[in-house]
């Protein structure tokens, strides 16, 4: 590093140590917008803060939960006879985020997430959104785009304590892309251009990408609920009513670009799914479909969710569901294992919000049974279910859900 470079880090670098002693004494905004700036102006030499200055927003979603889940001591896939027993906490999510407005029109939002088993802290959402008109917009970055519901509904907002087996197994995630929005008052449309499923944190010569991933959706709104209110599953006393009815597709191709491969893969998602928010009652349907083709080897995996909730007070709401999973005949995840069982996945539970109608203090207490073995089924292992070769898994969660 040259002396000038040196310097101008030492110079950013006191600036920095400054700030909070100099907006302690800065008596208007115009003296801390200006403040800012010079920080800014040390620290890279160019460029300017937003012409919005209180718009920056910080904020801390945490989940802290209890686990229990009951194998069968007949399992296979236990190492020792007391495996069937597994207990203990969880932080499960701790994400934080920072949004704000650059113009009036143009907003950015970033979000870190910590992982549950490490600590370590990884990167979600790095996305603009640009209000090119009252009903038309365009995002860009890392997001996930408008495919499935339940995996786009906040992980702050579901129903249950987590998403679905099936939205587990089938699903988005984030992708890194470009995204048209059409908002009207009573349908929305979403096209995106983007890098694929899962295509998260990737360079452009990751072989994780897609070559290309192409993702509609439309949506239609009937009755008096907002778009707004479709936020989330759940229905508070009060609300207004309505339906929402979506349907999505995605297609990729993979193996065709640098890096290639052979054989090279196509792959598609459909989506239907229904939300109906009543008075203080609340029922969602879904079902999603994949298909895979290399050329050699074609499959198709399903999956349906079926869930409701409905409150019994201002403050405490009582839900349930009931997902299956189908996967191709020929699909074999397990070697020396036909791979192609159904899995069924039955959820009941109760959600406490401490403070009515908001998910900020939020405390769910949740029973799932698991009537198929994983070893015979694609299903991915997540949340509160463990690798089995038998039925009848059982679990319980508790969790408490802090947003702030």
């Amino acid at each position: 590093m040259n002396n000038t470079a040196r310097t101008a880090r030492i110079i950013a670098a006191a600036a920095a140590f400054s700030i909070p002693a100099s907006l302690a004494n800065a008596g208007a905004d115009g003296d801390m917008l200006d403040l800012a700036r010079a920080v800014e102006h040390a620290s890279y030499g160019y460029g300017s803060l937003s012409p919005i200055p209180d718009s920056l927003k910080a904020s801390i979603h945490t989940q802290f939960r209890y686990m229990y889940n009951q194998r069968d001591s007949k399992s296979t896939t236990l190492v020792g006879p007391d495996d069937d027993l597994t207990i203990g906490f969880v932080t499960r999510r701790t994400k934080f985020k920072l949004s704000g407005n650059v113009t009036e029109d143009i907003s950015a939002k970033v979000t870190m997430a910590f992982s549950n088993s490490t600590g370590a802290a990884a990167l979600e959402d790095a996305v603009f959104s640009w209000k090119i008109s009252d009903t038309v917009s365009l995002r860009g970055g890392q997001f996930k785009p408008a495919l499935v519901r339940e995996e786009n509904m906040s992980s702050s907002k579901q129903l249950t304590v987590d998403r679905s087996a099936v939205n587990e197994t089938i699903n988005q995630d984030f992708t890194q892309g470009l995204e048209l929005i059409i908002t009207e008052d009573d349908w929305r449309a979403f096209l995106s251009f983007n890098d694929g499923i899962g295509a998260d944190n990737t360079y452009f010569t990751s072989a994780t990408e897609g070559d290309l991933g192409f993702t509609a959706r439309g949506e239609l709104r009937f009755g008096d609920a907002s778009w707004k209110q479709f936020g989330q599953f759940t229905s508070f006393r009060g609300a207004n009513t309505g339906l929402m009815v979506g349907a999505a597709f995605h297609h990729q191709t993979m193996g065709n670009t640098n890096p290639s491969t052979t054989p090279s893969t196509d792959m598609s998602i459909g989506v239907l799914d229904a939300s109906y928010l009543g008075d203080g009652w609340n029922l969602f349907a879904a079902g999603t479909w994949r298909t895979m083709d290399s050329g050699v080897t074609s499959l198709t995996d399903a999956g349906l969710v079926l869930q409701g909730g409905v409150f019994v007070s201002d403050n405490d709401e009582f839900f349930a569901r009931w997902d299956v999973l189908m996967p191709s005949d020929s699909n074999p995840i397990v070697p020396g294992t036909s791979g192609n069982s159904d899995f069924n996945t039955v959820t009941v539970g109760w959600n406490h919000y401490i403070i009515p109608e908001s998910h900020a203090a939020k405390f769910t207490l949740e029973v799932q049974h698991y009537a198929d073995p994983t070893t015979e089924s694609i299903v991915s292992l997540r949340n509160n279910l463990l690798a089995d070769s038998t039925s009848g898994q059982f679990a319980i969660t508790a969790q408490m859900q802090l947003l702030f």
